[in-house]
């Protein structure tokens, strides 16, 4: 019984952890990298920018983190390595394309440069602005999660 009792514990408990919000970790460096022209380039940072930023949500006070934290802390504790990982490799992929971007001498490289970093800045703000809007009562919950999707997208 007790035997029996232990693996439905420990089931029960990968079950939990399987929960976890797992965010897209794209892969850093793809063998056909350095056949994709400047617009396939472009098309594949704006793409990694993306999966960075549901990443960033993820590690929000998300309604599931909220869930996460006061039932089972360590699934919570898992979200936030994922997220973290897929943030990270997100950065690398980024940074990785745009040294094959420089390398072509592709004739947009220094703006798309810039609009990456103007977009991480921008977006991070216009969140926490819009997270603050919320918290302050200017916002319904329906018109906070429109404008944060909106954002996202």
């Amino acid at each position: 019984m007790k035997k029996f009792l232990w693996i439905l514990f420990l089931g029960i408990n990968l079950i939990l952890l399987n929960f976890c919000a797992k965010p897209t970790v794209v892969d850093i460096v793809l063998p056909s990298d350095n056949k994709l022209n400047c617009i396939e380039l472009e098309n594949e940072i704006m793409q990694t920018q993306k999966i960075k930023r549901e990443a960033e949500y993820a590690k929000e006070g998300t309604g599931g983190n909220v869930t996460r934290v006061v039932l089972f802390w360590p699934a919570w504790a898992q979200t936030l390595h994922n997220a973290d990982v897929a943030i990270k490799a997100a950065n690398d992929r980024t940074f990785h394309l745009l040294k094959i971007i420089r390398k072509k001498k592709c004739s947009n490289a220094d703006k798309i440069k810039n609009e990456v970093l103007n977009s991480s800045i921008s977006i991070s703000n216009e969140l926490k602005n819009l997270k603050d809007l919320y918290d302050s009562g200017d916002l319904t919950k329906e018109e906070y999660t429109k404008a944060k999707k909106k954002l996202l997208d």
